[in-house]
């Protein structure tokens, strides 16, 4: 009797770890707030609902409140520009998420200046790993998305724990070659 135990609760371990390398598209419970810093910055994202596969928050980010737009949980907008070229991402694509799912778009926005720019842009699942900042230890997928024509990156670790980044890393686009890393410092769920 005691072997058949142990047998089904290997089996149950080892399902659960192939299950953990897959996690389905899902938003932050209402409510949840994540507070991140890194880089001179500070910003804390409280969970507000979601719309598709957008999640919504209420971002406090350096005194500024904005409404911002997490398209497939990972590529935020905050102003039409953002919008536009998120919306251009097929990221229902990615999901569930899965190292190794792969999309490539061409989009097309309308930058600060006016102008009409086309990016060809490829995002990928590229790990599933452990990542540790401030708010703990996450096991975490690495999605990492950049455009054909720059070497620069955007990369979030996204926590299935959490249904959130835990960490982000990308371009500042007010100074060229500077890169931000944000990292989860603490993390309040919602009230129940």
């Amino acid at each position: 009797m005691k072997s058949v135990a142990l047998i089904a609760l290997f089996a149950a371990l080892g399902a659960g770890s192939v299950c953990a390398q897959t996690a389905s598209f899902q938003c932050p419970a209402s409510g949840t707030q994540f507070s991140y810093k890194g880089d001179g910055l500070e910003k804390v994202n409280t969970a507000s609902g979601q719309d598709g596969t957008v999640c919504l928050y209420d971002s406090l980010s350096n005194g500024k409140t904005e409404t911002l737009r997490m398209h497939g949980g990972l590529v935020g907008s905050v102003d039409a520009q953002g919008e536009s070229f998120a919306k251009g991402l097929d990221l229902k694509a990615l999901w569930p998420l899965t190292v190794g799912n792969k999309i490539t778009n061409a989009v097309t926005v309308v930058g600060r200046d006016g102008k009409s720019y086309t990016s060809t842009v490829t995002t990928t699942v590229a790990a599933y790993e452990k990542i540790t900042v401030p708010a703990g230890t996450f096991d975490a997928f690495r999605v990492e998305g950049s455009k054909a024509e720059s070497n620069r990156r955007d990369i979030h670790w996204w926590a299935p724990a959490v249904s959130a980044s835990v960490r982000e890393s990308f371009p500042d686009w007010r100074t060229p070659g500077k890169t931000i890393t944000l990292d989860l410092v603490s993390l309040k769920p919602a009230a129940k």
